[in-house]
């Protein structure tokens, strides 16, 4: 009997070439530089810098990921930036993240213990549950905030938290959010102002998750 696609590429050459996008993204490093990229685009430096990582290992990381076709890059002068391929790229991620996070114990107590470090317990929220009277603060770097916030947010990035949180009532309900569900920004800042008697939640989930399931429509994007 002769196959319909005898002569031509083998169904082991297809999986090879769908296990070359999985090999792009099977590395510790690569996987933080997607969640960095979900939130917009940036350069070589700077992803190196957020992730702490060498540029010479994050420019490598990203040629893999490039190959692989997960990310696109735009030229400005010397300057290369790089962002995710497309929506898709963040599904790939969360996806991924859900399944490890699910059936795999050890994710999930890694998880657990580094949020652990953090001395005060945070409430967890939906984006569904965040209402008009609540005030939405995101505090990742400020051009993260400008390429896709969460409607009505204001941006209070981290690195001067402090400083610029002073001037939130001690009444306020605070809602707080950063990266993702692997992201540990916004619970530092919410545990901040707990600590100042402030109602501070957190989102359950980021700008990461929010790309790749469209639940909600970033201000900006």
């Amino acid at each position: 009997m002769t196959t319909w696609n005898a002569g031509g590429p083998s169904k082991a050459e297809v999986f090879t070439a769908f296990a070359d996008v999985l090999k792009a993204v099977s590395n510790p490093r690569r996987l933080e530089l997607l969640e960095l990229m979900a939130q917009g685009e940036h350069n070589v430096d700077a992803l190196a810098r957020m992730s702490g990582q060498g540029v010479t290992t994050t420019s490598a990381g990203l040629q893999n990921l490039r190959r692989a076709g997960l990310v696109t890059t735009r030229r400005d002068g010397a300057h290369i930036f790089y962002r995710l391929a497309g929506d898709d790229v963040a599904e790939l991620y969360t996806a991924a993240k859900r399944v490890a996070l699910e059936r795999y114990p050890q994710m999930r107590r890694s998880l657990d213990e580094f949020r652990g470090q953090l001395d005060t317990d945070v409430p967890e929220m939906d984006a569904g549950t965040v209402t008009a009277e609540m005030l939405v603060i995101d505090v990742r770097p400020r051009c993260e905030y400008d390429a896709g916030h969460f409607p009505g947010a204001v941006s209070m990035p981290i690195g001067t938290f402090d400083d610029s949180s002073k001037g939130i009532p001690e009444d306020a309900i605070v809602v707080l959010y950063c990266r993702g569900e692997l992201c540990r920004l916004a619970r530092e800042a919410a545990s901040a102002l707990r600590a100042r008697g402030i109602d501070a939640r957190v989102l359950d989930e980021g700008v990461v998750e929010w790309r790749a399931t469209r639940e909600v429509a970033l201000d900006g994007a």
